[in-house]
């Protein structure tokens, strides 16, 4: 356990020097997604779009430990432009910085305890 945690700050690290772009939070739903503490839970998982050097990218996020209905999160999430920081070698690898948004912890490929990778 503290290796996988040693490997997810040495991760989220590396992403301080990344670019920084604009993404935009398409759509959101309700998902059962795996927690590696908690088993299955649910969360609101949103879909986002950004561009690096005209070429579109896609990603998914979830954001956990929220206090308002996840029906009205979704609503208050969609459309919402965030910032986000990509890989100069691989910017279909983003990583959305501050931890937090509305509020809610940021869960992400990155770092999180969620695991709702891969995705169709």
């Amino acid at each position: 356990a503290v290796f996988k945690n040693l490997s997810r700050i040495r991760d989220v690290n590396k992403t301080k020097l990344w670019p920084m772009t604009e993404a935009t939070i398409l759509s959101g739903n309700v998902e059962i997604v795996r927690h590696l503490r908690f088993h299955d839970i649910q969360l609101p998982v949103f879909e986002m779009s950004y561009s690096v050097d005209e070429r579109r990218y896609s990603d998914r996020f979830a954001l956990s430990m929220h206090s308002e209905p996840m029906d009205s999160l979704i609503n208050k999430m969609t459309g919402r432009r965030i910032t986000i920081q990509y890989d100069p070698g691989d910017p279909a690898n983003c990583f959305i910085p501050g931890g937090t948004i509305e509020g809610c912890r940021v869960e992400q490929k990155i770092g999180s305890l969620i695991r709702f990778y891969p995705r169709q």
